[in-house]
């Protein structure tokens, strides 16, 4: 935990691992939304207090937060930085991540328990969850349920999530079933299938697939499996894509634990949340952090936090923040690694990023580096498009030189010489890192 090395360079400039299960959001935009989810006083509210400079409650007491505060933030990248280094360009745009700040669901939720259904809403409205666990105890901010159990908080969350989804596909199983019965007549089945896929124009035998996959993700939930960790074909994704279920979004698990468990570098907990998850989620990120610890190196939550709780709760290590604020950043590197630990925010980030199957790749000159995110498995024309959509419409080619060979070669005309730099096709898919150069016919404007 506190004890774990710095990545080397090396390391940093391997392609990151996108999540191996399919993603099973809507792809109509590449969406950067992720939301942070769990039992109240777990440490949420002040985890998001660290990435934005908004000022959230995080009162000792259920439902401070009602609605989601949003904070857009930078995903590290170290690449990103090189190019700047190199072109210093006037404009440098770095790839972000928005993180939306979710009041805490309690037992009962998916019946509106703890204004459980307008909770479960914000759940819907975004791409992936931060579940954060607690597993520190502090008498002076009570657990809702009495007692620090993580695997029992685990339960609860993902039970109510799960319980939510099987109202949502128990109600349209039903109502088609009953249409069904009620009329043979083939223009009926069609507008079954526009009412509960959402998408007109589909051929009246897509209803009987339809069905069948409604009935399929009900045995899944009624097993007690998340939708995104079962078994699907590439036709039935298609199908779950439509309803947007809460279970069938990636997770990412952040386990908070105390200051003094993240100095020491262990916590009784880690290890049975660890099973737990490779259990049920395989697969999914585990991240052990310190809500205190990322307080201290955070410039603004000492300003920025209105809970007499949280200033109690860092004001011994109000002199070492103080300390931490007036230094700059080579000094802060050094004093975390004097301290032999590290802030986990850069990794919670680009964790949550990969849970997205998000990628960049980066346009660089004198006059911007930037990132520019997609979907893994995006194709050069669609890439282009995220520029302009002309870009899409009369592509040509993609002149293209991955970040690796650009590091190796020292500059961009160092890769041309060295045949680096590559003309891809429509064909081509992205890859994460990848200096693209688009040619494209300009649209005849119409008259």
């Amino acid at each position: 935990m506190a004890q774990e090395p710095e990545p080397t360079e090396t390391e940093n400039e391997k392609k990151p691992k996108v999540a191996s299960r399919p993603f099973l959001g809507k792809l109509e935009k590449n969406k950067c939304r992720i939301g942070i989810v769990g039992l109240p006083n777990v440490g949420k509210s002040s985890l998001f207090n660290t990435f934005s400079t908004k000022q959230v409650p995080a009162e000792n007491y259920p439902f401070c937060t009602i609605q989601p505060a949003q904070a857009i933030v930078a995903v590290p990248d170290k690449r990103w930085t090189h190019l700047c280094e190199v072109y210093a360009p006037r404009s440098r745009i770095q790839a972000v991540l928005e993180i939306w700040d979710i009041a805490g669901l309690v037992r009962g939720a998916h019946e509106g328990k703890g204004l459980g259904n307008e909770f479960l809403s914000n759940i819907q409205s975004v791409d992936a969850i931060y579940h954060v666990v607690r597993a520190f105890k502090d008498k002076m901010v009570e657990h809702v349920d009495g007692s620090v159990d993580p695997i029992r908080d685990l339960e609860t969350i993902s039970f109510e999530l799960r319980a939510k989804d099987r109202q949502t596909i128990a109600g349209k199983f039903e109502n088609m079933e009953k249409m069904a019965k009620r009329s043979n007549d083939r223009k009926i089945k069609k507008e079954l299938v526009i009412i509960f896929y959402f998408k007109k124009g589909y051929c009246v035998d897509v209803y009987v697939k339809l069905i069948e996959v409604v009935g399929k993700i009900k045995e899944v939930l009624e097993a007690g499996k998340d939708v995104n960790y079962a078994d699907w074909t590439s036709d039935e994704i298609e199908y779950i894509r439509g309803y947007n279920l809460f279970t069938a979004k990636p997770v990412v698990f952040l386990v908070n634990v105390s200051m003094s468990d993240w100095e020491k570098g262990s916590n009784k907990f880690i290890g049975v949340i660890q099973e737990w998850v490779d259990k049920h989620f395989p697969g999914s990120a585990v991240i052990p952090f310190s809500a205190v610890f990322e307080a201290k190196v955070c410039l603004y939550l000492l300003f920025l936090s209105l809970s007499f709780t949280n200033y109690i709760s860092i004001w011994y290590c109000f002199f070492d923040f103080k300390k931490l604020l007036e230094m700059d950043e080579s000094k802060r590197e050094a004093y975390l690694k004097e301290h032999k630990t590290r802030s986990m925010l850069d990794k919670i980030i680009t964790s949550g990023y990969k849970a997205l199957h998000l990628i960049h790749f980066f346009t660089a000159g004198e006059d911007e580096v930037r990132c520019w995110t997609v979907r893994a498995t995006t194709k050069a024309p669609q890439a282009a498009g995220t520029i302009h959509t002309d870009f899409e419409k009369g592509f040509i080619c993609a002149e293209t030189m991955s970040y690796k060979d650009f590091k190796k070669c020292g500059s961009e005309s160092a890769a041309k010489a060295n045949g680096k730099y590559i003309q891809n096709g429509k064909s081509y898919e992205v890859q994460d890192g990848d200096i693209m150069y688009f040619k494209f016919n300009k649209p005849t404007s119409k008259k």
